[in-house]
């Protein structure tokens, strides 16, 4: 960090440095499609029915009619319970030297800090997509597993969440995690799962002598600073996008999701989406300053980059996710 001169100097010496630079980076496709939706009040509430689970049930949702019918009862159920996201919060932040600040006036050191700073932001949320609520702390907000599992009642608990059993994704287990995402009448339009889970899948298919379908995507091409089309692995359309902040664990299992990402509203459609302030809809991050005294001779300014956020899913059959799986 830029707290002291020396550190300072690294960053302005012979060529403007414009950035901090990982040694490796994290591959995060799914960065590139997720969208973050503003609500007013730091909450989002739906409301939902209870599934249809039995014949019984299904069969009664409506009434043939025929000549002479008498009044028909009621049909069309009421809310039956409400499922409400609310905006947690992540933060981080960095120390800037005064000395350091008036001396090395080449580029601001702030202005490199705070785009590394951002970026570690978005990997947190992105590795929250994944990490289960240890229910702590106040500002932790629920990940994708955790909402899969807390449909109930509107479905029954884990209806959406496959067991693969401690054993390699087979082609039967992948589709019939496909298939139970249906929301508003969508197609899934988004596999994610880590680089090893991605390769298993690739696998899978090979071993069945066949290849995953591939789809067009737009990508940024560096050779050009444009925009390219470029083919990815997909799973009945539904690209295979990579996120590496899910983890893999000791016993080398993990998770793949599949899901509807975004919403739709006037058809209905109310898949995943991230969740913040309205306000903070188009800027994402608030910035705070606040001197912090560290010596007889020098004095630094602490930098706090918070991001307000949450996961939200409207419709229970938004999301399926398949479990414990080898890669």
């Amino acid at each position: 960090m830029a707290s002291t001169p020396a550190n300072a100097a690294n960053l302005t010496q012979e060529v403007l440095s414009k950035f901090l630079l990982e040694e490796l980076e994290y591959k995060l496709q799914i960065a590139r499609i997720w969208p973050f939706m503003g609500v007013v009040g730091g909450k989002l509430r739906y409301e939902r029915t209870d599934q249809l689970e039995t014949v019984a049930n299904i069969d009664s949702m409506a009434q043939i009619l025929g000549d002479n019918t008498p009044a028909i009862t009621d049909k069309t159920a009421d809310a039956d319970t409400s499922v409400t996201f609310t905006v947690g919060e992540l933060a981080t932040s960095y120390l800037l030297d005064y000395t350091a600040q008036d001396r090395f006036r080449y580029q601001s050191i702030d202005a490199v800090e705070s785009v590394l700073a951002c970026k570690r932001l978005m990997y947190m949320y992105f590795r929250k997509l994944d990490l289960d609520n240890g229910n702590t702390l106040s500002g932790d907000f629920d990940s994708l597993f955790d909402i899969a599992n807390d449909v109930a009642p509107t479905m029954s608990v884990g209806a959406n969440v496959v067991d693969m059993g401690s054993a390699s994704p087979s082609l039967a287990k992948l589709q019939e995690t496909y298939h139970l995402v249906v929301a508003g009448g969508a197609e899934a339009n988004c596999v994610m799962c880590n680089s090893r889970a991605s390769r298993a899948i690739i696998a899978a298919y090979n071993a069945a002598g066949m290849h995953p379908q591939r789809v067009e995507m737009e990508w940024i091409d560096p050779l050009t600073g444009g925009k390219k089309r470029q083919w990815m692995n997909a799973i009945n359309g539904a690209p295979i996008l990579i996120n590496d902040m899910i983890e893999t664990d000791e016993g080398n299992l993990t998770r793949i999701y599949m899901m509807v990402v975004g919403e739709v509203c006037d058809r209905q459609i109310h898949g995943v989406t991230g969740i913040v302030p309205k306000d903070l809809e188009n800027k994402l991050f608030i910035r705070r300053e606040a001197a912090e005294p560290s010596g007889a001779t020098s004095s630094q300014m602490r930098v706090t980059y918070t991001f307000p956020v949450a996961t939200a899913m409207g419709t229970g059959s938004a999301l399926a996710v398949l479990k414990n799986v080898v890669v």
